[in-house]
């Protein structure tokens, strides 16, 4: 699928890559996708809790690794408060109950305090345990101006 990306950028073109995935895996995820920026947004913990593994792992744009403790505890805490999360997929490979997706998110808001926003490229896991579909480890990287 083409997309036209903002700010006069070239298109990007998704790729969609399935194996043994099974037919509803791109949907399922992509509403992941969905409720994980609402649920930050909200400040949502009992939907992060759902969302995030008992072991994910999240490497922020500093580069610091965090456990899902920390970052419950830095969404708790206020510190981090978002205000818009525009993500864009670019790429999503499901290999049975594993899936990588690449893309690109437009972020307003702090993040650990700081004012973060800005357009981040992110990679993020996910693996489906008991039926659904459950974030193992993300990260963001702010994308050079």
């Amino acid at each position: 699928m083409k997309r036209k990306a903002s700010k006069g950028r070239s298109k990007t073109t998704s790729t969609i890559r399935k194996r043994g995935g099974g037919a509803g895996a791109e949907q399922a995820l992509e509403k992941k996708a969905h409720e994980y920026a609402e649920a930050l947004m909200k400040r949502d913990v009992k939907a992060l809790d759902e969302i995030w593994s008992a072991d994910y792992t999240f490497v922020n744009p500093r580069g610091e690794l965090l456990s899902k403790a920390q970052r419950m505890a830095n969404v708790q805490s206020g510190r981090s408060e978002f205000h818009q999360m525009s993500p864009q997929k670019e790429r999503l490979n499901v290999r049975g109950n594993f899936a990588v997706e690449v893309g690109r998110i437009l972020v307003e808001g702090e993040y650990g305090g700081r004012e973060s926003s800005g357009e981040y490229r992110y990679t993020t896991v996910w693996v489906k345990t008991q039926g659904r579909w459950r974030m193992l480890a993300n990260q963001i990287t702010l994308i050079g101006q």
